[in-house]
Order: structure tokens, then C-alpha cells, then sequence
């Protein structure tokens, strides 16, 4: 008998593809100098929806023998998302603590030009800019990475979830076609 990977230990496992597949992603953005690229970012949402779409495949035809339930098909999604999360907020942490601190300063430098393209007063520029930079490498900001991917998570999870589960119908009795 075949011993199948819980659902922990799949998700686990996809959620660490998932993540290395955006750390590296993220690193190849760093290093062409294209961190800040707003459309280039979005590529990083297609990769998230591919390994969430491809581990729920996987576990829905791999573990449960093709079929899971819509319920099912979005605890695996989240599931993925959190794992890859993770992995990715510690990156993000790492580098900009660690690796190059000045991508804080760009960051910041970013945000308070459009801050003041919208109109702000200096003084609430100034305010938010401070704010920003006591966030930016603290700790606090993998715990607000981490909550960030959930809620995304959650709403790719919720419409993954209907692209992927394939309920049993009454005729099925979980024998697949050989």
C-alpha cells in the first residue's frame, strides 16, 4: 500500500515550491534593479495562482484519487499560500534587515514622491515617512507580510477552489479508470 502525504505535509511541500519559486523571482527583480517595477510585481500574483492551482491538482489526483471537495480545494490553496508566504516574508525581512537596507530608502523614497503627487501637506508626508521606516525591517513587518499573504491567499484560494474541486457524483464509486 501506498503511503500518501497528509494534507500538512503536501501543502507544506507546495507552499515551499511556491515560495522559492517568488524568492527567486524576487531576488532576479532585485538584481536587474526592477524591485520597484509595479507591473512586474503583478507576475508575482500569476506565480502564487499557478502553485496554489497546480499543488490543489496535485493533492486532488496524487491523494485523493481525482476528486475534493470545493471546502477542501480552498484549505489547500490557503494552506499553500501561508507555507509560501512564510518563506517569502523572511526573505523580504532578510534582505532588506540584512542584505541591502538601502531598498527601505528607495521604498520610502518611491512612496513620498506619489504622496506628494496626490496633494499631501509636507508635515503628513514627513508623519507617514517616519512611520514607514520604523515598520520597514522590524520584525513587525514578517507578521504583516505574513497576515498580507493570508488575506490574499484566502481571496485566490476562494476562486482557485472552484476552478479545482471535482465532486463525486453519484455513479462514482472512487475507482479510477484505468
Amino acid at each position: 500500500m501506498e503511503n500518501k502525504p497528509s494534507l500538512f505535509q503536501h501543502t507544506m511541500t507546495w507552499g515551499a515550491i511556491t515560495g522559492i519559486i517568488l524568492i527567486v523571482f524576487s531576488l532576479v527583480l532585485y538584481l536587474v534593479h526592477q524591485s520597484a517595477n509595479q507591473a512586474l510585481g503583478y507576475l508575482s500574483y500569476v506565480l502564487l495562482i499557478a502553485g496554489i492551482i497546480i499543488g490543489s491538482i496535485a493533492y486532488r489526483d496524487k491523494v485523493l484519487g481525482g476528486f475534493i471537495s470545493y471546502k477542501d480545494a480552498f484549505v489547500t490553496g490557503l494552506l499553500i499560500t501561508i507555507f509560501a508566504g512564510i518563506l517569502s516574508s523572511f526573505f523580504s525581512f532578510i534582505l532588506i534587515r540584512y542584505i541591502d537596507p538601502s531598498v527601505v530608502e528607495q521604498s520610502i523614497a518611491k512612496a513620498e514622491e506619489k504622496m506628494i503627487n496626490r496633494g499631501m501637506s509636507e508635515d503628513d508626508v514627513e508623519r507617514a515617512m517616519e512611520k514607514t521606516k520604523e515598520f520597514m525591517g522590524s520584525p513587525l513587518m514578517v507578521l504583516i507580510g505574513l497576515l498580507s499573504f493570508a488575506f490574499i491567499g484566502t481571496i485566490i484560494s476562494l476562486i482557485t477552489a472552484a476552478i479545482v474541486k471535482k465532486e463525486k457524483g453519484p455513479f462514482d464509486t472512487g475507482a479510477q479508470a484505468v
